[in-house]
């Protein structure tokens, strides 16, 4: 049985608890040595005795317009394996490599990168986990190569992943999903982000919101239609197909549904569609790094200040959303967890704590924190087992978290986090995210 509960505020006194501008500067590896190629990672982060036993390893897209908050999430890493575990896993030491799954000339995950990346983590015997990724079509091509890894499959563990093909299905699936990930059989991927058929469908539920209407103060107009675009990739695509399904079902009339090209050099002709349509709001499906900028800033130019922007997580860092001046004002941005503000005493301890080893001005990055939380299951996975991949997988799908920095939760089955999803929602204001709407969905017993 689901039941559904409903967490709202337009506060924006709590705005310095969300995503913003990221200025990051901690510490950094002391070593010189690189087990996992050089070309992709750095340099191993140890500060214990002799060489660590085993490592683990973050594959994140470190070039392009969301790297404030990836090297946030680099850190995170860091500060959970250096200050909580002291560098140990139950009786193993353990170091950490962070690797880039992105080109410069792309600015982006590449796919050519997120497979070489996959086949250097599964030939390295050392590597016991790898935290990542950050985009859901990297995952979909590293996963299935970990799978098949040399004396048993890697276990990985996303805080940012959230296409829902990677671990069940859904109506919008590509052919296969999930299993054509698991080609052993064994599931050795999991999520502490809540997926897309929730992330897609909340902004549904924000739209038709109360904390809706307040955000939007006396500009208020009930929305009844929206245009729907997206970036054509594994996520964007996915998440807009999610918001399409539970618009119709909410009565929100679709008006439209169609992508961008991130290499398109003016976006007004996709304006002057969801102008001619009337649509009073626009989803934008997709993530920043593809040419979002100029995408928003050209459709405003087109549509007007009235038309309502709304955009799930690839939207972040907002730093980088606000890059588009006056244009990205007002704009929704949904992430994949609990509000920050709304954390318990172990979250809270760890942003003050992780804001002070870092050096971080300025709103915290969601995803940094939940990276710590991924950080934090799979070491654990790590202490409890044998050393062996196979047993670290293993014990990966027995976490269950009391009261952690994300709460409490373990995995299902497929890999999600049970017994809650929760989504949040930041308007973009001045240079901040004001939060202004959370859903909170209890699945399963």
């Amino acid at each position: 049985m689901r039941k559904r509960l409903m967490v709202a505020s337009a506060v924006a006194a709590v705005a310095g608890l969300a995503v913003g501008a990221v200025a990051v500067a901690g510490p950094l590896s002391e070593s010189s040595t690189s087990v996992l190629p050089s070309s992709s990672c750095g340099p191993v982060f140890y500060k214990g005795s002799g060489s660590p036993q085993y490592l683990i390893a973050t594959d994140l897209p470190l070039q392009g317009a969301g790297r404030a908050q990836l090297l946030a999430m680099q850190q995170a890493v860091q500060f959970v394996l250096e200050r909580q575990y002291k560098f140990k896993a139950g009786k193993f030491t353990v170091g950490y490599q962070g690797c880039d799954d992105s080109t410069a000339q792309t600015g982006a995950w590449d796919p050519a990168k997120c497979s070489s990346n996959a086949r250097a983590y599964a030939a390295e015997r050392t590597l016991l986990g790898v935290l990542g990724t950050f985009n859901s079509g990297c995952a979909k091509l590293i996963v299935p190569i970990l799978n098949r890894a040399p004396g048993g499959a890697v276990a990985m563990v996303s805080s940012a992943n959230t296409n829902v093909g990677l671990t069940h299905k859904a109506p919008w699936n590509s052919p296969g999903e999930p299993k054509i990930y698991y080609p052993t059989g064994v599931r050795n991927y999991t999520r502490v982000a809540a997926s897309d058929d929730y992330q897609g469908p909340a902004a549904v539920a924000l739209l038709q919101s109360k904390a809706f209407k307040l955000a939007q103060g006396r500009k208020f107009k009930p929305v009844t239609s929206v245009f729907i675009i997206h970036d054509n990739q594994t996520f964007g695509k996915g998440v807009a197909q999610a918001f399409q399904a539970k618009a119709k079902a909410k009565g929100l009339k679709v008006l439209g549904f169609v992508p961008w090209d991130a290499k398109a050099t003016s976006y007004e002709a996709i304006g002057e569609q969801i102008k001619s349509s009337g649509a009073q709001s626009v989803y934008l499906g997709g993530i920043v790094c593809n040419n979002g900028v100029k995408l928003v800033k050209d459709l405003r130019a087109v549509v007007g200040p009235d038309v309502v922007f709304v955009g799930p997580d690839g939207w972040t860092p907002y730093s980088a959303t606000l890059g588009a001046g006056s244009a990205a004002q007002g704009m929704y941005i949904s992430y994949a967890g609990q509000p920050l503000e709304r954390l318990g005493p172990a979250g809270k301890k760890f942003i003050a704590q992780f804001r002070a080893y870092a050096k971080i001005k300025g709103n915290m990055p969601p995803y940094a924190v939940y990276q710590a939380q991924a950080a934090q299951v799979l070491l654990d996975a790590i202490g409890r087992s044998n050393g062996t991949r196979a047993s670290v997988v293993k014990e990966l799908f027995k976490t269950n978290v009391k009261n952690g920095i994300m709460g409490t939760f373990r995995f299902d089955k497929n890999g999600d986090t049970v017994p809650f999803k929760w989504i949040s929602f930041d308007q973009l204001r001045g240079q901040n995210g004001v939060p202004v709407f959370a859903v909170v969905e209890k699945v399963g017993k």
